[in-house]
């Protein structure tokens, strides 16, 4: 497949096009800074930002499909974040206008109706405090994809974490959360499960909470 992968430079990034070089996809890599992106042959690399919709569609150019792993620094119990939405909303626009239907976007445990689904600590400390700018802009971010009229499926890792993948029959994706709590979940095994939806669509149309 095709594949162009949105924020390919950061940790889930470069995970997600490393194993979908192993599985023999043809993957274009979209980062803001060439300097950063030491992927090696065959990857294509595509320089722009999503902040610019030109740069996006010179990117979408014969892409079957798109993964977005855009990722975003802490914002303090205070600062406004708005450059997810605003991405996502020029990547939305590019993949209509280049008709490329399939998306899988990563948001987050807390974006949406998953708020108060992480741990505790989570719930109560780490996300008011350090990234409620974030996850108010990961929520608009979701809405977006929700109402584009692609083929889209949002996916909301547990707390990320370096560590080896365990596998897909150690990954939990949880799509009633009543009573559901998310704990951890290792980057790799966030991208196996990124590209095993673009292979099989299971939750398309759906918002899973994976961890372990």
């Amino acid at each position: 497949m095709k594949i162009l992968v949105i924020g390919a430079s950061g940790p889930t990034g470069k995970e997600i096009v490393k194993q979908a070089m192993e599985q023999r996809h043809a993957i274009t890599a979209f980062v803001r800074d060439k300097a950063k992106a030491k992927f090696a042959s065959p990857v294509a690399l595509a320089v722009g930002d999503v902040l610019d919709r030109n740069s996006l569609k010179r990117a979408l150019e014969g892409q079957e499909a798109v993964i977005c792993s855009l990722g975003s620094g802490v914002t303090g119990p205070f600062k406004e974040m708005t450059m997810l939405s605003e991405g996502t909303r020029n990547l939305i626009a590019a993949m209509q206008e280049k008709n490329v239907r399939r998306i899988v976007c990563i948001t987050g445990i807390g974006a949406g109706e998953s708020k108060g689904h992480g741990p505790w600590y989570y719930n109560l400390l780490f996300q008011p405090l350090v990234l409620r700018g974030v996850y108010e802009d990961k929520t608009r971010q979701e809405n977006l994809v929700r109402s584009s009229g692609l083929a889209w499926t949002l996916v909301r890792p547990g707390i990320l974490t370096n560590g080896a993948a365990k596998g897909q029959t150690a990954v939990r994706a949880l799509t009633e959360l009543a009573g559901a709590y998310a704990g951890n979940i290792s980057r790799a095994d966030v991208a196996a499960f990124c590209l095993r939806e673009l292979a099989d669509g299971h939750f398309q149309g759906q918002a899973p909470v994976i961890t372990y």
